[in-house]
């Protein structure tokens, strides 16, 4: 188990957040605790995944959060650096169209 932090980077409008670790059942909160602290307007949020080991159904569960919570706002998400499996995860569940997805 990799215990989970997130770097918030700022440019301009748009946020990126970097987890790095497990995000799992323990952790997952984390992401969406991370977004109900910015104090800045959006009009972007990015979730750069390369450094997330683990994801499991918690995780999917906070990513699906912060997609509701971007679209009620008219921000747009983008996942990018998926890895392995979160992208099987995304897949075998049927979530994989859900984001949009930068490569």
């Amino acid at each position: 188990m990799h215990a989970l932090s997130v770097a918030v980077v700022r440019r301009a409008d748009t946020v990126i957040l970097r987890p790095h670790g497990d995000v799992d059942h323990d952790s997952a909160h984390t992401l969406t605790d991370v977004l109900a602290e910015l104090d800045q307007p959006l009009r972007g949020l990015s979730v750069d995944l390369s450094r997330v080991s683990f994801m499991d159904s918690a995780g999917l569960h906070a990513l699906i959060s912060l997609e509701h919570h971007c679209r009620d706002r008219g921000v747009r998400l983008v996942l990018t650096g998926v890895g392995a499996q979160p992208a099987r995860l995304l897949d075998l569940v049927g979530l994989a169209g859900f984001f949009a997805v930068r490569r």
